[in-house]
């Protein structure tokens, strides 16, 4: 799963450079949760691309309340095109979602120890997300998203089974197009390679949502997994 994420960079080259577009500069945040307002790119109206804010947890736009009654901040790779909360926006509203970094937790001497995985080349990360706007008949409009998560790949299945869909740069514009069918799209659902990453453990601070800082990603003294 992917439940916390680190954003630790004022703007995102990778993402700029494959897309040919400047993009607004960021706040740095450490510790990003669900239900938050995050930065997202997607497909802007005019055709080109834009970097917005969405809550993150998706709001069909089907659904009655701008609510679900279950979590919709991760969408699975494997049933994300079937899932009736998810299916509609795979074919046509598809996002990358920025990340400098995300967080994973496994059982250590009894306690849950937090890691970090970053990219090796200290660059973004864009994660595989899509999008929706919710729209009541009293209530503002309400754009959302979720993050698609699948198989951990080699260096992250140590800590946790599942992660975030990290999409490579040569595929951002793919990804994007709403008019890609499903047999591109399920290759591009697939946990990526090892060496893309590297991780380490961090302090038990970023279990408390409400903490931030870039002290929370600073490596323990134990060594990592990169």
């Amino acid at each position: 799963m992917c439940g916390r994420y680190a954003i630790a960079t004022f703007r995102l080259p990778r993402i700029e450079n494959a897309l040919g577009i400047a993009l607004p500069e960021l706040r740095p945040r450490y510790n990003i949760a669900p239900t938050q307002m995050v930065p997202v790119v997607r497909v802007a109206e005019n055709g080109g691309y834009e970097l917005i804010d969405m809550r993150w947890g998706l709001i069909p736009a089907w659904s009655k309340e701008p609510r679900t009654s279950y979590a919709t901040f991760n969408a699975r790779a494997e049933t994300v095109a079937q899932k009736p909360a998810f299916r509609a926006a795979y074919r046509t509203r598809r996002c990358l979602v920025p990340a400098s970094g995300f967080y994973e937790w496994r059982e250590e001497e009894g306690r849950k120890q937090p890691w970090y995985f970053s990219a090796a080349d200290g660059q973004e990360l864009a994660l595989a997300g899509l999008w929706e706007e919710w729209r009541g008949p009293e209530a503002p409009p309400l754009v959302s998203c979720t993050i698609i998560v699948g198989t951990a790949n080699d260096l992250v299945a140590p800590i946790h089974d599942r992660m975030a869909v990290i999409l490579g740069a040569d595929d951002y514009a793919t990804w994007l197009d709403p008019h890609q069918g499903i047999a591109t799209l399920e290759q591009l659902v697939r946990s990526c390679p090892s060496d893309w990453l590297r991780g380490w453990r961090v302090s038990r601070a970023v279990n408390k949502a409400v903490a931030d800082g870039a002290d929370l990603i600073a490596p323990l003294s134990s060594s990592g997994v990169s």
